[in-house]
């Protein structure tokens, strides 16, 4: 991902939309954004002042804004190129998640972490990253249980234990659009890095013109650092199970080239029997807009709201 997209999410993030207004924010600026000629490098104060100039400022954002029920005098910040970046810095510093679903990004986490620790160099792809997921997901739904409780019931116990993130066909194989999602959340957040490795594309539809490798970002290596060891003493079965699944997935595939993963998976006999969009695993079914929040700052600080 590049660095100009967190910027986009962060200021999402400052206007307190939902999660699905905003990646359209975030879609709708990047669309603008693109059209321009200019090309950033880094993320700067030239690229924010580009934001503030030709992007927030176009009528496409400010009518999706309006649209979203953003407040006049926001709308007119926009409009007039005076958003209140020292404001937006201090919202960076914290990221929200609901009870619940911190337990799967701190998993998430707790992958990256391994394949840091076995490969030493995290993982080298996003192909990779929405693969290991699915392997995850995949070995504990072959397990072995006596009671079954999802409807349908061939995913295993996927709703007591794994990834929460449903996957379908898609060209590169099994693909979790919500994956993508929190991937880009826990990198706004500085939880997990991304840094280009090459330009080289790989089968991933979200990867199609450069590599990326993803690592632990600093806040993320505080929770590590935190939690590891509590996660690998877990007396908890369905979690012990869950942890152990992501390090045994680790062990036997995070050493192969995405080349051979890409066969590996390709070869697999739901995926070999899928066409475009079919259902592959069906993660557990959660919802959390009642729950309460915790953050997570840029230091790793936890706290509750």
């Amino acid at each position: 991902m590049a660095r100009h997209e967190k910027a986009l999410l962060r200021v999402s993030q400052w206007l307190d939309l939902s999660r699905t207004e905003r990646q359209e924010f975030v879609d709708t600026a990047q669309r603008i954004s693109s059209r321009q000629e200019a090309a950033f490098s880094q993320y700067d104060e030239e690229y924010l002042e580009h934001l503030k100039q030709d992007v927030f400022t176009h009528e496409e954002v400010l009518s999706y804004l309006e649209e979203a029920g953003i407040g006049e005098d926001v709308v007119q910040d926009f409009s007039s190129g005076e958003i209140p970046f020292d404001e937006v810095y201090q919202s960076w510093n914290e990221i929200r998640y609901s009870v619940n679903e911190i337990l799967d990004l701190t998993m998430l986490l707790k992958l990256v972490h391994s394949c840091s620790e076995t490969l030493s160099q995290g993982i080298d792809s996003r192909y990779k990253f929405q693969k290991l997921v699915y392997l995850v997901n995949q070995e504990l739904a072959d397990q072995n249980r006596m009671d079954r409780d999802t409807t349908p019931y061939d995913h295993g116990k996927l709703e007591k234990t794994g990834f929460r993130y449903t996957y379908r066909m898609r060209s590169s194989g099994p693909f979790a659009k919500t994956l993508e999602e929190d991937k880009r959340r826990l990198y706004a957040s500085n939880l997990i890095d991304e840094e280009v490795m090459a330009k080289v594309e790989t089968p991933e539809i979200n990867e199609e013109n450069c590599r990326y490798r993803i690592t632990l970002g600093r806040s993320g290596e505080v929770v590590m650092d935190r939690f590891a060891s509590q996660l690998e003493l877990l007396e908890t079965e369905v979690l012990s199970d869950w942890e152990d699944t992501i390090d045994h997935v680790v062990l036997q595939f995070g050493h192969m080239t995405v080349e051979e993963l890409h066969e590996y998976i390709m070869d697999l006999d739901p995926v070999k029997e899928a066409e475009e969009r079919d259902l592959l695993l069906r993660g557990r079914r959660v919802t959390y807009d009642s729950e309460p929040w915790i953050t997570i700052s840029a230091g790793g600080e936890i706290g509750h709201v």
